[in-house]
């Protein structure tokens, strides 16, 4: 007999409390410039400097998924803790709803913290075993203590145990009794405890076996029906990031490289980055049958390191298509027209692309972007 706690539910009815009464898809969290590097040690008397971000934009939307992409050691990470307030970048800025987060202190803080939450990687590691599944939905209220009486504590656990797709009966079990996909959703219930406005998701289903990352997926996007939440999706999972996104943004060594839209992006990727990580992944066949790319595209050579990036572009030592300009103008992001190639961002600039209401543009970090021909030769 399946297990009701894993079995995919219906979303109940928008609570009118819930949502907020701003327009889903106006610009919620918007970095720009955003740079930040480490000190790390290189040896025993000295010591270099780790370029993590590198000159970031991105628009995160009311009520939409943010699908962040790239390979390990790109800068997703570090981005999620600059949103986050867990790091302060070196330069740029970064607004909430058109204020500055960093700025803020005491009470106006503490208001803030409860707009952005986390759902963590790893459903073993982030759930303190010694506490109840509903001590550790409650916890972020100890923290907060005027946000719900101690009286309508136990009823909102149960809500949001509901919610998740858990029993209110969990409430009183502990974390080790719970399979992997049951933690996560009592993760993603402590993070919906403080009613957010975004939620940071890094890599929320990696660690869990592939029918039960379905389900958690089905959570979340139940959840961002009924509440209006928005996400941050953290992935090195293409087709998860796909059925997530409404935009993604592709980063490479610090980066954006390209951004928008998530089903144009991936369907007319037009960085040479992008191509070569959507060549990789997997596709069914019906998406096969498509078009688009019909090869896998081998990088040559390896990621430069961080503390050492290259001049220009940094995707340069890497791409087929480089040329001299590469190495010497850093590409700024250009606008890319529907149906044509980005307008030359080399010389004079690119051409405004035609403003789309609550709609993101198709941005390219790229002096040579890609054609179709190009991106199904793989050239």
């Amino acid at each position: 007999m399946p297990d009701p706690a894993n079995t995919p539910r219906t979303p109940a009815p928008a609570t009118a409390t819930a949502r907020t009464t701003t327009a889903d898809g106006e610009p919620l969290v918007e970095a720009r410039g955003v740079t930040k590097t480490f000190r790390v040690p290189r040896s025993a008397s000295g010591s270099t400097r780790l370029h993590a971000l590198a000159g970031v934009d991105l628009t995160v939307r009311r009520g939409r998924t943010l699908g962040l992409v790239g390979e390990s050691g790109c800068g997703k990470s570090t981005l999620a803790r600059v949103l986050l307030m867990l790091e302060r970048p070196d330069a740029g800025t970064v607004r909430y709803a058109g204020a500055d987060p960093f700025a803020l202190r005491g009470e106006p803080l503490l208001r803030w913290r409860r707009r952005v939450q986390m759902v963590f990687q790893d459903p073993f590691a982030s759930l303190n075993p010694r506490l109840s599944a509903g001590e550790l939905i409650a916890e972020p209220w100890r923290s907060h203590p005027g946000l719900i009486s101690r009286d309508g504590r136990e009823r909102r656990v149960r809500e949001l145990l509901d919610m998740v797709g858990l029993r209110p009966g969990d409430a009183h079990r502990y974390p080790q009794e719970f399979s992997g996909g049951q933690r996560q959703r009592i993760g993603i219930a402590r993070a919906l405890a403080l009613n957010p406005e975004v939620i940071v998701c890094d890599e929320p289903v990696s660690a869990l076996d592939l029918s039960v990352q379905a389900q958690v997926l089905n959570v979340l996007t139940d959840v961002q029906a009924e509440l209006g939440v928005a996400y941050v999706f953290i992935s090195h999972d293409l087709p998860v990031v796909r059925h997530m996104s409404d935009q993604v943004a592709v980063m490479y060594l610090g980066r954006v490289v390209e951004s928008g839209p998530a089903e144009r992006v991936f369907t007319a990727p037009r960085h040479p980055y992008t191509a070569s990580l959507l060549s990789a992944a997997p596709r069914p066949p019906a998406a096969a049958a498509e078009g688009g790319r019909t090869g896998r595209i081998v990088l040559a050579g390896e990621v430069p390191s961080p503390a050492d990036p290259p001049s220009g572009c940094r995707f340069r030592t890497r791409c087929w298509q480089a040329e001299e300009v590469c190495a010497e103008v850093l590409p700024p992001d250009a606008p890319v027209l529907a149906g044509s190639a980005p307008a030359g961002p080399v010389s004079g600039g690119p051409a405004p692309e035609e403003p789309v209401p609550d709609r993101p543009r198709h941005l390219v970090a790229c002096h040579l972007p890609l054609e179709p021909a190009d991106r199904a030769a793989g050239r």
